[in-house]
């Protein structure tokens, strides 16, 4: 059977789906996955899942009857191997024809070549089976070493924590989530940290990890000092994956490479989500993103273009982590900023930096303050002008600046 062929069981995937049907494409559509589960939402896995706050039967994104009613067949455990030029994707569970191809293949966890990082007890965590398999582990572990500060690390070192578990976090570089984050982001989740105990040290690197008899006992860092842990996750990162589509010339070490429209070279190919690499019409640039607001948006992009709709995916990106009592929500991309501001209480734990470039926002991070992010979300989306002074002046109202342009619309 031919028509739609999408390969992945993920956010991508599933709004790939979803939007194809609503712009009219009747074909069939078939979604491979090598999971044992309807896609499912990802973010609870670090955080709700692990503690117990959130159950499997919440997770799927969608019920069965979604997949029922707009005809998706969904093939479990199906890991697909290779596309043959024909028109064929060879996978595990046969092999499957279609016109339209759609990569939804996400990302795979990040593993440093470390002596030790095949010992019993080192995980990583990107999936629903990872995440059982830590929980399955949580009972008889005493200790914990997390290697890695960002989201990822920082949402398990949390939920850790909060399960009873004596946490230790080793970033190498000089701050947590620098990547993502500015320095009052991260210095204020540093201190939120240490005072829920864990143990945070950055500019900290791993030489080794240690073992006996086949199990991990603990951490090696650069500074030549053994942290014990009969629990060790990596987390550092994710790599696209690409391998079904680079022999086919469609992609390099940075992902799958898309338009705006999740459309590869090839006229019958596409792809979304983590793996795709392209042009983000809002940053003027091309990159891959890691989040499910891209995720589904540019699967929702994607889709209307197998239907033969040009519908560019034109969000504002944005990002967000739970950790401890923190919701950190990010708008936009501060790289790039010359000025920031912070507006809020840093005391009471309920703020934002606001970071500005040529009197633009481009970009809001914020510490348990919702509206300042609805707000961003909105606010990059126009054009508009605001100064570091007026936004230091608690008096102003940024959303003056929305609503001026709603006035003159």
């Amino acid at each position: 059977m031919s028509g739609l062929l999408i390969v992945g069981g993920s956010y991508a995937g599933l709004n790939i789906a979803a939007s194809a049907r609503q712009h009219g494409f009747d074909g069939a559509i078939t979604m491979l996955t090598e999971e044992a589960f309807l896609p499912y939402h990802r973010p609870p896995l670090s955080k709700g899942y692990l503690t117990g706050a959130v159950d499997a039967e919440s997770l799927p994104l969608r019920g069965e009857v979604f997949y029922r009613d707009n005809q998706v067949d969904v093939v479990f455990g199906a890991r697909a191997e290779h596309v043959e030029p024909e028109g064929r994707v060879v996978t595990t569970k046969g092999t499957f024809g279609f016109d339209k191809l759609a990569f939804a293949t996400g990302t795979q966890a990040r593993r440093i070549p470390l002596a030790g990082a095949d010992l019993d007890g080192v995980v990583t965590l990107r999936s629903l089976a990872d995440a059982n398999h830590i929980r399955e582990k949580l009972e008889q572990t005493s200790s914990v070493v997390i290697i890695g500060g960002g989201f990822i690390g920082l949402e398990l070192a949390a939920s850790l924590a909060k399960a009873g578990k004596p946490v230790t976090v080793l970033e190498g570089l000089p701050r947590v989530m620098a990547r993502v984050t500015g320095p009052v982001i991260s210095n204020f989740v540093e201190r939120r940290f240490a005072a829920e105990g864990v143990r945070i040290l950055t500019a900290t690197g791993v030489e080794r990890i240690e073992g006996d008899q086949g199990k991990v006992t603990g951490v090696r860092d650069s500074h030549d000092v053994v942290h014990a842990a009969d629990l060790v996750v990596m987390a550092v990162g994710a790599v696209p994956n690409t391998g079904l589509a680079e022999p086919l010339g469609l992609a390099s070490g940075q992902g799958i490479h898309v338009d705006s429209c999740g459309r590869t070279a090839n006229a019958a190919m596409f792809a979304a989500g983590d793996c795709a690499f392209g042009m983000n019409l809002f940053a003027g640039r091309d990159m891959r993103l890691e989040s499910v607001q891209n995720a589904t948006d540019l699967g929702k992009a994607a889709g209307a273009a197998i239907a033969g709709r040009t519908m560019p995916n034109l969000s504002v990106p944005w990002f967000w982590s739970d950790q401890f009592d923190m919701k950190l929500q990010m708008v936009g991309f501060s790289q790039d900023a010359q000025q920031e501001v912070v507006r809020g209480s840093l005391e009471d734990g309920k703020f934002s930096v606001f970071y500005l470039r040529d009197e633009r926002v481009v970009a809001i991070e914020s510490v348990n303050a919702v509206s300042d992010h609805v707000l961003g979300r909105k606010l990059l989306a126009v054009d508009h002008r605001v100064s570091a002074a007026m936004l230091a002046d608690p008096a102003f109202n940024p959303r003056d600046l929305i609503a001026s342009k709603v006035a003159t619309a």
